[in-house]
Order: structure tokens, then sequence, then C-alpha cells
């Protein structure tokens, strides 16, 4: 048994199970007052939002309500609705109600019915063409978009990491607006001898709209993030700061080299230390081993003289000449 209706109580079903995930989900985060949880908010909203369109405020269509053929008379629909009502058969129909049934009275009306539902043909007033009706239509069809526009673009904004997939987001529904639009206008009217079984091209429609502002916001918010942009002026501070503590270090590097030479008992050392660096370094070199997978990541480290030098040891001659003419030496000849 229904509390409120039937539409009402599956919406407050749907809409308490989206709310407690949500404050779940939120629960968990190590921060609750973020941006993605704010957009992640904007999300749930317009799912509430949608839902409750397509839930409780589902168009009006008094052949489907009452289940009846497009083509019953103006004057059975009248009895039907009197009687659904459980109203006296003489009982005055409410005016734009009435104004509805004396309009379709034509067939032609019926047609239009058909492509643009009842809420079009109820509430223009000084429509007599299918063009009047398609003017009177296509704007609240294309508020309907732009407020998706404007949502597309808020879970989109600058911080949210999904600056990229905004001109997807906006793209898509321009294109699903010129689609629907198409359809509205070219759409075939198909109504069959019985009047049952019509293709109520504006329900369906306006369903297959409010899926896809239904989905659209959802799918955009699950899309991979890109990684946040840094700031370089940190990191270029940090750079100068670690270039004025090493540039006296490179200075002094000449100072020392000359102390060393002068004392016998750490230029020993210093050669012994050189030299026996030299020895791995060779033993290292000559292993053929390590010559072809050094050769595989593009680590060459062949001297050159039997054939092309390989790259590290073209990086590595480089880097060396360029420290020792900063320090104002000379490089030895290996």
């Amino acid at each position: 048994m229904a509390v409120v209706s039937a539409s009402v109580d599956a919406f407050l079903v749907a809409a308490t199970t989206i709310v407690v995930s949500t404050a779940l989900f939120l629960r968990r985060q190590p921060a609750l007052f973020t941006l993605h949880n704010a957009l992640t908010a904007v999300v749930v909203f317009n799912t509430l939002s949608m839902l409750y369109t397509i839930i409780v405020l589902w168009p009006p269509n008094i052949f489907q309500r009452l289940r009846i053929p497009l083509n019953t008379p103006s004057e059975s629909i009248r009895a039907s609705l009197l009687q659904h009502a459980r109203l006296p058969p003489d009982t005055p129909l409410p005016k734009p109600l009435d104004a509805l049934l004396t309009r379709l009275s034509s067939f032609d009306m019926r047609t239009l019915y058909v492509r643009f539902g009842q809420t079009v043909i109820q509430d223009c007033e000084h429509c007599t063409t299918s063009d009047d009706y398609l003017v009177f239509t296509l704007p609240r069809i294309a508020l309907g978009y732009v407020k998706e526009a404007v949502v597309a673009g808020a879970i989109t904004i600058r911080g949210s990491g999904r600056e990229r997939w905004r001109a997807w987001a906006v793209a898509l529904i321009a294109g699903a607006f010129i689609a629907e639009s198409y359809w509205i206008t070219t759409a075939p009217i198909a109504l069959p001898n019985d009047g049952r079984d019509v293709f109520m091209w504006h329900d369906n429609l306006w369903l297959i709209r409010h899926l896809f502002f239904l989905v659209l916001p959802i799918l955009v918010h699950s899309l991979p993030r890109t990684a946040p942009k840094q700031d370089p002026i940190p990191l270029l501070a940090a750079a100068r700061m670690q270039l004025q503590q090493t540039q006296p270090q490179l200075m002094n590097a000449r100072f020392v080299h000359a102390a060393i030479e002068r004392e016998p008992t750490l230029r020993a050392a210093a050669a012994e230390w050189w030299e026996r660096q030299h020895v791995e370094g060779e033993w290292a070199r000559e292993d053929e081993h390590v010559r072809r997978a050094a050769d595989k990541l593009g680590r060459g480290i062949q001297a050159g003289v039997d054939g092309p030098a390989g790259r590290l040891y073209e990086k590595t001659q480089t880097a060396m000449s360029m420290i020792f003419n900063s320090l104002g030496l000379r490089l030895p000849k290996s």
C-alpha cells in the first residue's frame, strides 16, 4: 500500500538509498570539505533532481492514463475523464482541459499531440500550426540542455582534474539537442487504424533526454582525473637554493685538488683510490655480458675505439668536460 503515492514512494526509496550511500562514502574520505566532495554533492543533487522529474513529474498523457485509443472521440474522452475522477457526467471540466479536448477534435491536432505532447498542446493557446508548436517547445527543451551544460561545466571546473572532458561533455550535450530537435521535427507519426499502441514521440524523447541528463554528470565525474599541475615557482626556488649551495663547493674544489697534490700522504691516498676505481671500472667495461645489457638499455659504455661510442659514454664525457671546464681544469684523456 502506498504511503503517499506509488511514484513518490519510489522516489523516496531511491533518494534515501543514494543519500545514505553518499554519506557513507564521504565519511570515509580523509578530508570532508574538499573540492572533489563538493563536486560529488553537485552530481548527487543533479541525480536526485532527475530522478524526481522522471518518477514523479512524468508528462501528462490522457490517452495512456485512461488507456484509450488515440482516435477516441473528444466526447468519449470527456466521459472517461469524469468517470475516472468519479464525478457526475454533467460536471464541467477545468478550462485548460476543456480547451484541450476541443482542439483534439481535429485529427491533425492529434498527430501534433504525439509529436509535441499534451503540455505543449494545452498551454500554447495561440499555436495553430506545427511550426508554431515547434517554436513554442524548442526553447523549453533548449533550457534543459543549457542547465545540463552548466552542471557539466561545474563538475569540470579548474582544479577538478577533469578539465579536459569539458569540451567533450558540452559537445555531447549540443549533439543530443540537435538530434532531439531533428527527431521532433521530422519523425514520422504512424497511427494504426484502431488507434492503439501509438509510439508517443514526445514522451519517449522526454524520457531519453532526462535519462541522458541523469547519466552524463555521473559518467563525467567518474572519468579519470588528470594530475594537478605543480606550480613551478617553488621548484625553481628550490633549484636556485641548491645551486647557490653548490657553487661555493665547486669553486673550492680546485683549491682542494691543489692542496691534495701538495701533501704526499693525501696525494698517494688519492692516487690509490683512483687506481682502484680504474681497475674496477675496467673489469665491468671488459665484461661482455655487461656490455650487451648496457646496449639493450640504451646505456652503451664502449669508448668508441673499435666502433661507435656508447650513449652513456658520450653523455659522461660531455658532463665531465663541463665540470672540469667550470673548475678551470682540463679533462685528462682516457
